[in-house]
């Protein structure tokens, strides 16, 4: 067996430093993804929490479950008090949508899950009881970044301007 020369075992140990390189590379990209599902995960926990929060206010509290009964009948008026309360409850849905929508921009949600909650807004706001009328989504504007009304009038069908 022949002995290396001293330049020999440099080269050596550039191609094994070469390899750990690109190993530790492979492990540094594997974690990235790791992390990256781990945020999506977390953005979807906090959307799945918030909107049970506001959904457990339905089943908790009966008299909002009754405002919503009285606009899905579409019959009798609602009391100042109970239109303050149902347009919260739709500011806060709406919200929720907002949250997903930025979250998703971001690319700190999953498309699936995205498409899901998409989906599930834009049900509920132009076919449920939550729908709005063009002068309420008007009034709403405001508060929102033009980008996600833009894709709420897409994907509801919704005519405001």
């Amino acid at each position: 067996m022949k002995k290396l020369s001293l330049s020999e075992w440099a080269s050596v140990g550039e191609v094994i430093a070469s390899v750990a390189v690109v190993i530790s590379l492979l492990f540094v990209a594997y974690t990235i993804g790791r992390n990256t599902d781990a945020v999506q995960g977390s953005n979807e926990n906090l959307l799945f929490e918030t909107h049970a929060a506001l959904a457990n206010q339905l089943i908790a509290d009966p008299t909002l479950a009754a405002i919503l009964i009285k606009v899905r009948d579409g019959g009798e008026p609602l009391t100042d008090v109970e239109q303050v309360r149902w347009e919260t409850y739709q500011l806060n849905l709406l919200d929720i949508w907002a949250l997903a929508y930025m979250r998703y921009q971001a690319d700190l949600l999953a498309d699936r899950h995205w498409r899901a909650w998409d989906d599930y807004f834009a049900h509920r706001f132009s076919k449920q009881a939550e729908r709005l009328t063009p002068q309420r989504w008007e009034e709403l504007r405001y508060g929102f970044d033009q980008d996600f009304w833009t894709h709420v009038k897409a994907a509801t069908g919704v005519k405001f301007d």
